[in-house]
């Protein structure tokens, strides 16, 4: 009865040792990123909605070269607006490195 125990006991430490390691190389492997920014413009007399156009338009474009998958602003390195105005407009650049996230 004491071996079984002890066996079972090691048994579930072993489980709990790759189930934790699963869950980290998991969360480290999360991301996978393209190497270069994917970049967008948007315009608009308000800069919140420029910067939303510049961002929507910037899921688009990583959607047209790399899929849907790729194509999560939110998901994205390196998130980066950058507006200016000029002649009553905001004109904003968004730029990211898209992507990919994987599921475990």
């Amino acid at each position: 009865m004491r071996h079984s125990r002890t066996m079972l006991n090691i048994v579930a430490a072993a489980a709990i040792a790759a189930a934790s390691l699963a869950v980290v190389a998991g969360d480290a492997q999360a991301y996978t990123c393209k190497s270069t920014p994917t970049q967008a413009h948007g315009t608009a007399v308000i800069k919140a909605t420029a910067t939303a156009k510049a961002v929507k338009t910037w899921s688009k474009s990583a959607h047209a070269q790399f899929g849907l998958s790729w194509s999560v602003w939110s998901k994205a390195l390196g998130q980066k607006v950058k507006c200016t105005r000029s002649g009553g407009k905001h004109t904003c650049l968004a730029s990211a490195k898209p992507c990919l996230y994987v599921v475990p």
